[in-house]
């Protein structure tokens, strides 16, 4: 009777542990710090069974163990190894968390055979002491690619301070490394690359030694067309599908469209807001997200001053309601760089820097809350309708 409740207790807590959500810490999520960690658990677990087996080995030559209880032994080994390592991984993954994970591009979508695909590239910030006076930090780089109907990534690739992703062209996702002076495409769908800097130059030879490897000589208007600031100090616009490259003053305009003057749009975007703040007072900086119709509107904001949390919400302009409301984890402080939402006609799609989010507009619940720390999908959130 002992015997069999002792086997049932373990039983549990095996069944309770061995988990999807705690196998999961063995899979790569494409961070470096993670291949390190894995590869250097593997090597012990490695190590260990090569010290192991040929002693045991030696105690079955010598008559002193049979092979059934070598086995048993090894399977003790292996499961005592993997409740540590699994603790050794779950405890870095949890106790050493970085202050910060957000967006270092552009969301960059893909519509590849009705099969959309969004790429970003996100930045990982650890805290690594003070010196002098000053907070130190260790940042690791990673572009990953997710189906944008699923959540599930497609791909990633560890990257550097020094790579950009500067957007989707035709000819593939261009990124541009401004430490080894070049430039390429990648396959949105792969991640694989498609072209070289040194096969861009044969279709277009009048850029060659003339490529800057600045991301602010450069902008993608649509997938077609890509502007950039030569080193002989012009302004090209390339047309990918006529393969054709043109050279005007005016193109400076579409790589630094920033202005001073305050045009109508601005002042209009501002007025809407003002109303917006008047209907609903209890709502802090109010965002405009273009919804399309009339007495709704999609907006995000802060329910309280400091809140480490934006709320996305859909508004009832008519009836002054809250038709729903989600909280998304986006610091509000760094805006260019913890929020950027699109949609279609039926889901709204935020990307926060660590989650990205599919929320269905109609009844705001969340339809997939991707990890990318973890690169697995969360559990999803449900949204919070108001009385």
């Amino acid at each position: 009777m002992v015997v069999l409740i002792f086997n049932f207790l373990v039983g549990s807590a095996m069944l309770e542990f061995l988990q999807p959500d705690s196998l999961a810490y063995w899979l790569p999520t494409g961070w470096r710090f993670d291949y390190i960690l894995l590869a250097v658990v593997g090597s012990l677990v490695c190590i260990s069974l090569f010290i192991y087996i040929p002693r045991q080995i030696r105690q079955i030559r010598l008559e002193k163990q049979s092979a059934e209880t070598m086995f048993l032994k090894l399977g003790r080994l292996l499961l005592m190894e993997f409740f540590l390592f699994s603790s050794l991984i779950w405890g870095l993954n949890h106790l050493i968390v970085p202050n910060r994970i957000e967006l270092d591009s552009p969301v960059v979508l893909f519509d590849l055979d009705e099969k959309p695909v969004s790429v970003m590239k996100i930045r990982k910030t650890t805290p690594n002491g003070v010196e002098h006076g000053i907070s130190t930090n260790i940042s690791s780089f990673l572009i990953s690619a997710n189906d944008l109907h699923s959540g599930e990534r497609l791909w990633s690739r560890i990257s550097t301070w020094q790579e950009y992703l500067i957007g989707g062209t035709t000819e593939g996702l261009l990124l541009l490394n401004n430490k080894k002076k070049t430039l390429y495409f990648i396959n949105p769908e792969t991640g694989k690359k498609e072209m070289n800097e040194k096969e861009f130059l044969e279709k277009f030879p009048v850029l060659a030694d003339n490529l800057s490897y600045l991301y602010t000589d450069y902008a993608v208007a649509n997938p077609d067309e890509l502007y950039l600031y030569g080193l002989d100090g012009r302004y090209y616009r390339i047309n990918f599908t006529t393969k054709e490259i043109t050279e005007d003053p005016a193109y400076a305009d579409q790589i630094r469209p920033f202005s001073e003057v305050w045009d109508d749009e601005a002042a209009n975007k501002q007025a809407e807001v003002g109303k917006i703040e008047e209907l609903y007072p209890e709502l802090m900086d109010v965002g405009l997200i273009e919804t399309g119709q009339a007495d709704q509107q999609l907006v995000v904001y802060q329910k309280k001053r400091n809140d480490r949390r934006q709320t996305l919400a859909l508004l009832d302009l008519t009836k002054r309601h809250v038709i729903w409301e989600q909280l998304l984890d986006a610091p509000p402080e760094n805006a260019d760089t913890s929020l950027v939402i699109d949609q279609d006609e039926q889901f709204a799609y935020a990307w926060t820097g660590r989650y990205q989010y599919k929320i269905n507009k109609q009844t705001g619940e969340v339809v997939y809350q991707y990890d990318h720390k973890r690169g697995r999908l969360a559990a999803g959130q449900t949204s919070r309708r108001s009385i």
